[in-house]
């Protein structure tokens, strides 16, 4: 028995996941049986005092993310932002719940802060 989230396994007549609290199934899926999972950027920024807040808001939403270049920053300040990569299905809720953030000053871009193009 093992458990579709974590993916742990049971001995027999175990029902539940003791950390997931979902039932378990007999076997898990084979990993090309399942599609892969898209990934979507949502915001970028220098500062890491803002990843952590976005980390934070996005764990208690339950999104599925990662932060590209978190790290790279540390060594090449203002070289390569990190960049905040959402699943594609879960992009527009990640957007909405860090769109009643006032981050602006602290060094993040959503994106729609850039000047509309000129005019000719």
């Amino acid at each position: 028995m093992f458990c579709p989230v974590c993916k742990s396994e049971y001995v027999e007549g175990v029902k539940e996941c003791h950390d997931c609290r979902v039932p378990l199934v007999k076997e898990l899926p084979h990993p090309e049986d399942q599609p892969p999972v898209e990934f979507e950027e949502v915001i970028s920024t220098y500062n890491q005092g803002d990843i952590a807040t976005i980390r934070s808001l996005l764990d208690n939403a339950e999104i599925d993310y990662f932060i590209s270049g978190e790290m790279f920053n540390l060594l090449g300040p203002l070289i390569q932002p990190a960049r905040l990569k959402v699943r594609k299905d879960q992009a527009e809720r990640a957007r909405k719940l860090l769109a009643t953030l006032d981050l602006t000053f602290l060094g993040v871009s959503t994106g729609e802060d850039e000047p509309p193009p000129k005019q000719s």
